[in-house]
């Protein structure tokens, strides 16, 4: 659970990667102290023999507790929040900062 000084942290950095999203040329991240949330990585593998591809699977992600919220801010007003684990952090924010700059 976030202590009030996370708590405080979290939203000053949350403000700032919002005031920054409003330039259409940056789309900012921030990473801040999770609140008891799930992981939300999936340790399934890709490409086309990925149990994903398969009719009816249901992934069961991450089961750790997240230790940290990656968000993404695509404009002031919208955000996509990924909790992660302390294992899955550095995947989550590689993803992101991939698939932000276009390149896969």
């Amino acid at each position: 659970m976030r202590t009030p000084q996370d708590t405080f942290l979290s939203d000053q950095t949350l403000a700032a990667a919002r005031e920054a999203a409003a330039d259409p040329g940056t789309i900012p991240v921030a990473v801040t102290a999770a609140n008891g949330e799930r992981c939300t990585w999936c340790d399934c593998p890709d490409g086309p023999d990925s149990p994903h591809n398969q009719r009816d699977y249901r992934c069961a992600g991450c089961p750790d507790q997240a230790k940290h919220v990656v968000s993404l801010f695509a404009g002031p007003n919208l955000r996509y929040d990924y909790p992660a684990c302390e294992r899955h952090q550095l995947d989550i924010v590689a993803t992101v900062a991939r698939l932000a700059g276009g390149r896969r």
